[in-house]
């Protein structure tokens, strides 16, 4: 199936679970693909494959052995040249890819990504999951955010280079917007562990172009694409968007907080076992998407956030969520020991604030629930007498 023509005249078809790009004409490429990557100009197509093997499977892709298999697949299913083709892979769907081109002038760019965060989205700087040495197999898994970027112009390579800083801030912008969780630690995801990132221009085109940075049209145009497509495909693909991100819960989950934290806090402080769960978490599902309390939990994280970047100290992120937690509770009395210890780190008093804004929200939640009962009993009884 045809689903357009990209920047540089090239069609884009989408068939045996891949996006694949022939090139119409000679292509300067610069991509992270681990074949036939870095700078080419002999590339005669490109393509990004589905190669989700469903829920518990290994990807066959990544296992030893595989590469022979690829080429055949290539060359027989994909009718394309094993030794000039770069390929990425994702368990995204291809139905989920997301395109979209601009035009400024005689300026044309196309960006077509997929995304997804769920397996493996995390924040750059965390602790690595594989090493590689001396080229051994390492196992990584393909959640992957894969972005193709075509540009109508001529770039030297020096503007391909810079196209790839701009693409790759793009799409920590979008992450960032919204607020995407890492999978790996509190922060908010940056993009995967597996992204990969091609950039195709056209070799014979007049118009020569030598900047890709964000203050030139260029940077602004391959900027909002791609932010734009990442958006577009973590939505189409997980859900990821603006509305399943209003919610106490999306916001609390790069900290740990659950229905099952709250589980857990309703029968430390009820005492009564699991009886009265379901009524208590039902409470919990209709407050969820509160707007002032998704705001005030908002607030509430960007302290504790600001905290572990070291932008405030303990007892200034302290002292703001007393604030908050009073907001939230409005008239309900509420009794925290949010005091801090000398030289106590942010990890610990990030722990100490998780379980102030669990013990707040889980006791107005309880006493809204007896409050109820005690009406509904007061109820019965005038009708009994």
């Amino acid at each position: 199936m045809m689903l357009g023509v990209t920047a540089t005249g090239d069609p884009i078809h989408r068939y045996h679970r891949c996006l694949v790009v022939p090139f119409s004409g000679p292509r300067k490429v610069i991509s992270t693909a681990m074949e036939h990557g870095g700078y080419q100009e002999n590339l005669t197509a490109i393509f990004n494959q589905d190669v989700n093997p469903g829920p518990g499977r290994l990807c066959e892709h990544m296992e030893p052995g595989q590469q022979e298999k690829m080429q055949s697949f290539i060359r027989e299913e994909l009718g394309l040249a094993p030794d000039t083709v770069a390929r990425m892979a994702t368990i995204v769907s291809m139905e989920s890819a997301a395109i979209k081109s601009e035009t400024y002038d005689i300026l044309t760019v196309t960006a077509i990504t997929t995304a997804s965060l769920e397996v493996n989205g995390g924040r750059i700087g965390e602790k690595a999951t594989s090493y590689e040495k001396n080229g051994e197999y390492i196992n990584l898994r393909p959640g992957t955010i894969n972005s193709m970027v075509f540009v109508s112009g001529n770039m030297t390579q020096g503007c391909m280079a810079r196209a790839m800083v701009t693409a790759t801030e793009a799409k920590t912008a979008a992450c960032q917007e919204l607020m995407a969780s890492s999978l790996y630690s509190t922060g908010i995801a940056t993009g995967s562990g597996t992204d990969n990132l091609m950039i195709i221009c056209d070799s014979e085109s007049t118009n020569r172009l030598t900047y890709a940075g964000k203050h030139g049209k260029l940077g602004e145009l391959i900027g909002r694409l791609v932010r734009d497509t990442v958006k577009e495909s973590l939505n189409q693909h997980m859900a990821l968007n603006p509305v399943t991100q209003h919610r106490l819960f999306a916001r609390m989950k790069r900290y740990g907080v659950t229905e099952g934290t709250f589980f857990k806090k309703f029968n430390e402080l009820s005492h009564k076992g699991q009886r009265d769960f379901p009524k208590w978490i039902d409470r919990l599902h209709r407050l969820d998407q509160e707007d002032e309390l998704v705001t005030m939990t908002s607030l509430y994280v960007h302290l504790m956030d600001q905290l572990g970047w070291g932008l405030l100290s303990g007892s200034e992120a302290i002292n703001g969520g007393v604030i908050i937690l009073k907001q939230i509770a409005k008239d309900q009395s509420i009794n925290l020991d949010l005091s801090t210890k000398q030289h106590e780190s942010a990890e610990a008093v990030i722990q100490k604030m998780v379980n102030s804004f669990v013990t707040t929200l889980s006791e107005m939640v309880m006493a809204n629930e007896i409050k109820t009962n005690s009406e509904g009993e007061k109820k019965s009884n005038e009708k009994t007498v």
